[in-house]
């Protein structure tokens, strides 16, 4: 039996972690290029603004960044539960 490796992801709009293969992964395509989310709500919301969700981060989208790694290493989860 083969093995592969498992790449890991984020969900653009909440930031969760997603695995690229996961049967309960939504994908959207926008300008070519796919996108992984974790919920229906997420696709929705992406589909609305995708370049709200695209565009590079400011200080505070970076310290939103290290808030999602801390969150990951203390509570074991990299955003909120959206279902």
């Amino acid at each position: 039996m083969g093995a592969y490796r498992q790449e890991k992801l984020v969900d653009p709009v909440c930031g969760m972690e997603i695995i690229r293969g996961d049967p309960d992964a939504l994908v959207s395509m926008y300008k070519g290029q796919s996108y992984y989310f974790c919920a229906p709500c997420c696709v929705k919301v992406f589909q609305k603004n995708p370049e709200r969700y695209l565009k590079p981060k400011g200080p505070f989208g970076r310290f939103l960044a290290r808030l999602v790694k801390s969150n990951l290493k203390v509570f074991g989860r990299a955003g909120p539960p959206c279902h």
